[in-house]
């Protein structure tokens, strides 16, 4: 049967996206920007790995994340790139290494969860946020050798002042990552829905074969018995 009706609230932006990377890669290829074109069509690819890793390995990424990963790869190869934003304002470089780490450790905290199979683990979530930090410091350093790398071998400036610019990054990387670890603890532990928590959520729900033990409420009904104990021990 073929429903009718009004697009779902997500489809519309997915659309807008998407048609819009498209416009973007022709207008630059027609325009003979080939700088324009190379950025939106390199988002589009980086964005439609997940889905093929998904038909791969059959992992399921949350919904939505490879329009996430778009939006962002936009962010930075068209408006950061091609446009000059990260020329003409420090803050938009900041601003995606905040976000991407942020991401990075909330996808930190699912790996540190695939011992227990998604089940609450015996140490405090505190610990597991640490490793989810940890993670993402890990990507974001690679990311900046990355960078001093293609400089010193292409002579490009993908570092532009130098040891300013990377300890800003180090900086954003640190803020996210932590932001990216509580978001993940209050989620688990108190339900608390913090912008991109649901990530974490999701895809812990969206994989019972490597999450075979995971409840979202267990985390709060162990929280309970954990306050329970506090009590009687006291």
């Amino acid at each position: 049967m073929i429903r009718t009706g009004l697009l779902r609230p997500t489809t519309l932006p997915r659309l807008i996206l998407w048609g819009g990377a498209g416009l973007i890669a022709a207008a630059g290829a027609l325009s003979a920007q080939p700088l324009l074109a190379l950025a939106a069509l390199g988002a589009m690819a980086l964005a439609l790995l997940l889905p093929l890793y998904t038909r791969v390995s059959g992992i399921a990424m949350p919904p939505g994340l490879s329009t996430g990963v778009l939006g962002f790869c936009l962010a930075a190869f068209v408006l950061g790139e091609a446009a000059g934003l990260y020329r003409d304002s420090a803050v938009w470089d900041l601003l995606l290494h905040g976000v991407a780490s942020a991401v990075l450790a909330l996808a930190g905290v699912a790996m540190a969860l695939l011992p227990t199979a998604g089940a609450p683990p015996r140490t405090a979530l505190w610990i597991l946020g640490t490793l989810g930090v940890g993670f993402a410091a890990l990507v974001g350093a690679g990311w900046e050798l990355f960078e001093f790398a293609i400089d010193a071998v292409f002579g490009t400036n993908a570092q532009r002042s130098g040891l300013p610019d990377t300890m800003g990054d180090v900086a954003a990387n640190l803020a996210g990552a932590s932001y990216g670890a509580v978001a993940a603890q209050r989620r688990l532990r108190h339900g608390a829905r913090w912008p991109l928590s649901g990530l974490l959520v999701s895809f812990c729900a969206r994989n019972p074969i490597i999450y075979g033990d995971w409840t979202e409420r267990g985390f709060r009904a162990n929280d309970g018995h954990d306050r329970a104990a506090r009590q009687e021990a006291g």
